[in-house]
């Protein structure tokens, strides 16, 4: 009886210990996994891969152009605007910088009342140019605008002088003329007074009458008619 005991016990043990037939492995694997351990020995070509990442050839598909046809709108501005300047875009008449952005800051502040066509008749230019300058978002470097700011400064300071002197070369000349007419009144009332002396002296006996030098009619004389 302890026999067959020893012998029960000892067999569970046996047969943890051994080891794992060769069937249990090849039950679990999979006929690709066979196929690939099998082919091992095999050399495969990798010409294609090196040939993708050389970029010999590239992996992305060749596009071909869209079938979608240009919109219309694109078609008929583009032909209106060849019709309209066929030498290309060259305005007569060129805006300045600050000229440019005046009529951006009109159009910000205002847009319904500034539109293109008020603001093409004030600025004396085509609305296609306009339209052109609202549309560009062009700003000047840091040093380009102190320049502008630099030179308005200048050309408003002269402009200043400029009309300060005009209205002292005004003024002077305002009293010039006041001067040469308060001179023109003295010296027509002082011939007057000469001529009234000469008509009051009485002449002598025996003598010819004395006349008065003859002249023009003056604002003071008093005329009598008899």
């Amino acid at each position: 009886m302890f026999s067959a005991l020893r012998l029960f016990i000892a067999r569970p043990a046996r047969c943890l210990n051994a080891p794992a037939p060769a069937c249990t492995i090849c039950r679990y694997t999979t006929r690709s996994a066979r196929s690939i351990l099998d082919d091992d020995s095999i050399p495969v070509d990798l010409s294609e891969d090196n040939d993708a990442v050389d970029g010999v050839r590239s992996t992305n598909p060749r596009r071909n152009p869209s079938s979608e046809k240009t919109p219309s709108t694109w078609q008929v501005h583009r032909s209106a605007i060849k019709e309209s300047f066929p030498d290309g875009w060259n305005p007569p008449r060129k805006l300045s910088r600050e000229a440019m952005e005046g009529l951006r800051q009109l159009n910000r502040v205002d847009p319904e009342t500034f539109t293109t066509p008020v603001l093409a008749e004030r600025f004396r230019v085509s609305p296609e140019a306009v339209r052109r300058i609202l549309k560009s978002r062009w700003t000047p470097p840091v040093e380009r605008r102190a320049k502008l700011l630099k030179k308005e400064a200048d050309a408003k300071a002269e402009f200043l002088s400029l009309r300060a002197l005009k209205e002292r070369m005004e003024t002077r000349r305002v009293m010039e003329s006041r001067m040469d007419m308060r001179e023109a009144r003295r010296m027509d009332a002082f011939e007057l007074d000469d001529g009234e002396e000469e008509i009051e002296t009485q002449p002598d006996e025996g003598d010819a009458p004395h006349r008065a030098p003859v002249r023009g009619v003056h604002a003071r004389d008093r005329l009598t008619f008899q």
